[in-house]
């Protein structure tokens, strides 16, 4: 980065942590906020790799009723799973706005699919600003709206909902660190509300170690990260689902 793009990011950063802190908005709508975050990270501030395993608990009546391991590895715009074991021709692909979904022994399946989580958590500081912004609106995020809240003791941004509304799809956007604490969306005719939590400083990466889902208002699941490791580059064929079965992540 130059020295005028560097004083240019650290000024819209100051000016947006002034008008925050006297409880002033400093955006007018969601998409001058996905500017902000794609410029608070650019460029290669967010990190583009990611692999990590994760335990997954799921819940009915309060109560866990399963439990599994996924492992996992991201790269912009793609995430591989692999359930069970590393080499486990079970799991999912996403890619290029397509799920493929994998079962040992069955004919694999995909169909189209805009992974919200992946969009506002990761993907939105590598996509031009101007393709989260229409995705996003072609899932149905009212993006005229913004307002300002807390959200476990930080302040936040929420866009798509006013106060009050539970319901709406929206996104809560953290307004000193620029990454995402909540989001709310809606699946097969169910509300998912979705926390990302326990956020840890892990070298020059920050991330959250724990995710849990609630669907219509109940606990779901909670997902714990562990083996979090942030590679420099990731085999092309793990993002290929014709090698998916051949596929051994480490």
């Amino acid at each position: 980065m130059n020295t005028n793009r560097f004083v240019l990011l650290f000024l819209t950063l100051a000016n947006i942590a002034i008008a925050q802190n006297k409880g002033v908005m400093p955006f007018s709508n969601g998409k001058e906020l996905i500017h902000a975050m794609y410029k608070a990270y650019e460029p290669g501030k967010w990190y583009r790799h990611f692999t990590f395993s994760q335990e997954m608990e799921y819940y009915r009546n309060d109560s866990v009723v399963k439990r599994e391991v996924w492992h996992e590895a991201y790269r912009p715009g793609s995430l591989i799973i692999k359930v069970g074991s590393k080499s486990s021709k079970t799991g999912r692909l996403y890619d290029n706005f397509t799920v493929h979904s994998f079962t040992e022994g069955e004919k694999p399946s995909k169909s189209a699919r805009v992974h919200e989580l992946l969009l506002v958590g990761l993907d939105v500081y590598f996509f031009k600003p101007e393709r989260t912004i229409q995705l996003l609106d072609s899932l149905g995020y009212d993006l005229s709206k913004i307002r300002l809240d807390e959200f476990g003791g930080r302040h936040v941004y929420v866009v798509g909902a006013d106060k009050g509304d539970e319901k709406s799809r929206q996104f809560w956007i953290d307004a000193g660190r620029m990454y995402m604490h909540r989001i709310i969306y809606g699946q097969k005719g169910k509300t998912n509300d979705v926390v990302f939590g326990d956020y840890e400083q892990i070298g020059k990466n920050r991330i959250a170690k724990t995710i849990l889902f609630r669907t219509d208002g109940k606990l779901a699941l909670i997902e714990r990260y562990y083996d979090i490791k942030f590679p420099k580059t990731l085999p092309e064929d793990w993002f290929n689902p014709e090698k998916f079965n051949e596929v051994i992540l480490h």
